[in-house]
């Protein structure tokens, strides 16, 4: 999405709107503010009823949980007096389902009934528009994938465990709709995951069957079947090209593996056809891996009773928005429960979900051409959506910045009435650019997998017409388990509970946070809550209590209006932009193997895509090497050298290449401070451990200059 909001086209575009609309829009600016209540119903379309605003308490939003028994935790005020929801309801006929089986089968209901029937889109290439393929001609394709599967020895049920490696795709959801008709579990795996983590996941699930896209992902697979004994066959979900195909079938051939293609898989199936063998509700549908930034991956089991629980949570959620069978832009990796939850909650509505052509710095082609109304994001694509607009800002004239002004304000004041609005004039036409660059549909933004900067979020609510709101989530309860409400004019928080979930804070002793100071471990229970880490009792132990609380490990408060408010992480991780964990003690630890090096801190930005480091050299070394190098200078002066600086950098790249860390976890800059950190300067703790809030404060002013310079 680096290019979806193009500079040079949002700038040339926003600066034509603004120019034809300028003299309309100043104009019908005073004419609006006589008589707005006579043009209000011809000028102003609202996303939703207004009646949704007359149904929430915007000073409470949320009401402790005493119906669950639990009072010191909290639910949405939506649920009242009701028990969590642990299962969906069809809006046709209130028809309760307990397993996506039952969810997909309500979806076509609503599809077929309110519809046009679409369901899963596709593009061929840039040239071609959309090509859809049915609800019902994705079940008989979902069939006759699950009846090859268990011809080719795949037995239906929880023993048997299904890869998929692959991008976005009708062939990847196609693929787990087969394994929900017969109660199989699926695995996702995906490139960042790394050989070991991929090794570790395909012999604890005894993989046997993995659909894959890319030739090249095929190959890292063949290379690894001395390791992995379990792997006989490889499904070809995307057409190759006849040398591909020839090579990687000669290559299977002579380590024994199956290759087949998506195609052949269907034509077996389709000629002997098997029944449906439905799962129940507490069957595992998915066992999603975690990235495994301190280790291996660890497999969340996830079941059907956790997806229908969320999915009839989020329905009940967004009912207010979603008023009509709507559009669903895939982009964001499948393989992560986040994609998957909103994708499986569309599925079981009736929604139509259009995939994108593979290439993310072209989405913008793909929303064009599909016009999605439901568009989930994470922050690094909407940091970088806010910082070509304000570019494109900046170029304006002070006559044409005016105009931009005018709208933001006029948008402003819908915002702080809970409402966002379609406006003819400041919508149709000075934002209508940007709004287009969406698609020109889109009624509900979602942000999530890691924090928003508030004040990018209250601009994006402004411009985008459309609801915009953060959410908040893990692996472990589906991806999802706040949000902010529609029409919340906040920002800065992650919402209330879903329906389907409760909230607990619990002391947090070591770190001076308790719960009666209404802050403490964010803490959640519910029937989105997942089953376990799989074969993994000591670390399901950790992140489960007796009573059933996931804890989270993240550190929130409770607002004075009843969100909830990230504010720490109880161990020291932190989340980056794009959703990638980071364990900063790990890279210090790899970094401080530099001889040049005596302290390290290293510092993330949940706002940025990358991390920074603070290093205090270490003096004696230093010192040596300056005079061995005829460099002058104590040890202040050399922390302020270029040349220093870069020595030292070099050489803790040597270290992250020989330690294998990832992209994402490799500092982008240093800064060198010539003082060690101490007890006495409250940068360690008697037991010499480093204080990290404090250093984050400390050298503040040096980690937003490494941003900047950065950026």
């Amino acid at each position: 999405m680096d290019r979806m909001m193009s500079e040079n086209n949002l700038s040339s575009s926003l600066q034509t709107t603004l120019a034809v609309g300028g003299a309309l829009a100043l104009v019908a600016g005073a004419v609006i503010h006589r008589h707005k209540d006579k043009l209000s119903s011809f000028l102003v379309e609202n996303l939703v009823n207004e009646e949704m605003n007359q149904n929430i308490d915007w000073q409470q939003l949320t009401i402790p949980a005493q119906a669950q028994g639990c009072p010191e935790a909290r639910v949405a005020t939506s649920l009242g007096s009701r028990p969590l929801l642990t299962t969906g309801k069809s809006n046709i006929d209130d028809r309760i389902f307990t397993t996506f089986y039952e969810g997909f089968k309500v979806g076509k209901e609503i599809a077929n009934k309110h519809g046009d029937n679409r369901c899963l889109g596709y593009r061929v290439d840039r040239q071609s528009g959309y090509q859809w393929l049915t609800y019902d001609e994705v079940e008989h394709t979902a069939t006759e994938l699950g009846s090859a599967l268990i011809h080719l020895g795949e037995n239906h049920g929880q023993d048997t465990f299904i890869g998929i490696y692959a991008v976005n795709s009708v062939e990847w959801m196609t693929t787990a709709i087969a394994c929900h008709f017969h109660g199989m579990i699926y695995v996702p795996l995906y490139d960042t995951l790394g050989e070991a983590a991929i090794i570790h996941i395909m012999n604890q699930t005894s993989l046997k069957t993995v659909f894959v896209d890319k030739p090249d992902n095929v190959l890292i697979l063949l290379k690894l079947v001395e390791k992995v004994s379990t792997l006989k066959r490889i499904i070809l979900t995307k057409k190759l090209t006849n040398d591909q195909e020839n090579d990687i079938k000669k290559k299977a051939q002579e380590i024994g593996i199956e290759i087949m293609t998506f195609n052949q898989l269907l034509e077996l199936g389709r000629s002997k056809p098997v029944a449906h063998h439905p799962p129940k509700p507490d069957d595992i549908f998915e066992i999603c891996y975690t990235s495994g930034t301190t280790g291996l991956p660890k497999g969340a089991m996830l079941t059907n009773k956790n997806i229908v629980s969320l999915v009839q949570a989020a329905t009940e959620f967004f009912k207010p928005v979603f008023t009509e069978l709507e559009t669903l832009i895939s982009y964001l990796p499948l393989a992560h429960s986040y994609e998957q939850t909103i994708e499986l909650f569309c599925l079981s509505n009736g929604f139509k979900i259009g995939y994108y052509l593979g290439d993310v710095r072209q989405l913008a082609d793909d929303l064009t051409h599909l016009k999605p109304t439901l568009m989930p994001c994470v922050p690094r694509l909407l940091n970088r959506m806010y910082d070509n607009i304000q570019t494109t800002i900046r170029q304006l004239s002070p006559f044409k910045r005016y105009l931009f002004d005018m709208a933001l304000s006029a948008k402003g004041r819908d915002i702080d009435n809970h409402r966002v609005t379609r406006h003819m004039l400041w919508d149709g036409l000075i934002l209508k650019r940007i709004q287009e660059r969406l698609g020109g549909r889109v009624k509900l933004v979602i942000s999530g997998a890691a924090p928003l900067s508030p004040s990018i979020l209250q601009f994006l609510k402004r411009v985008c017409g459309a609801y915009v709101v953060e959410g908040y989530g893990q692996t472990e309860c589906c991806g999802v388990s706040s949000c902010q409400t529609l029409g919340d004019p906040t920002a800065g928080n992650i919402g209330v509970p879903l329906n389907c979930n409760m909230i607990k804070l619990f002391d947090v002793p070591d770190m001076q946070y308790f719960s009666k100071d209404n802050v403490g471990e964010l803490c959640i229970k519910g029937g989105n809550v997942f089953k376990g880490y799989y074969r993994d009792e000591e670390k399901t132990e950790e992140a489960l209590d007796n009573e059933g609380w996931l804890h989270t490990g993240d550190i929130a408060r409770w607002t004075t209006s009843g969100q909830i408010q990230i504010i720490d992480r109880k161990k020291h991780m932190f989340k980056l932009a794009q959703g990638e964990y980071v364990a900063p003690e790990r890279i210090e630890n790899i970094y401080i193997h530099s001889r040049f090096i005596a302290q390290v801190f290293v510092y993330g930005n949940g706002y940025k895509s990358f991390t920074v480091a603070i290093i205090v050299p270490d003096a004696d070394i230093l010192q040596k090497y300056a005079r061995e190098n005829n460099i002058s200078g104590d040890i202040v002066e050399l922390c302020k050298k270029e040349e220093i600086k870069d020595l030292i950098f070099n050489d803790i790249k040597k270290l992250e290449k020989s330690n294998s860390l990832k992209g994402f976890e490799m500092a982008k800059d240093i800064y060198l401070h010539p003082e060690q950190f101490s007890i006495e300067n409250n940068l360690l703790t008697p037991t010499m451990k480093t204080k990290r809030p404090e250093l984050a404060k400390y050298f503040e002013k040096e980690i937003d200059d490494m941003y900047k310079n950065i950026e």
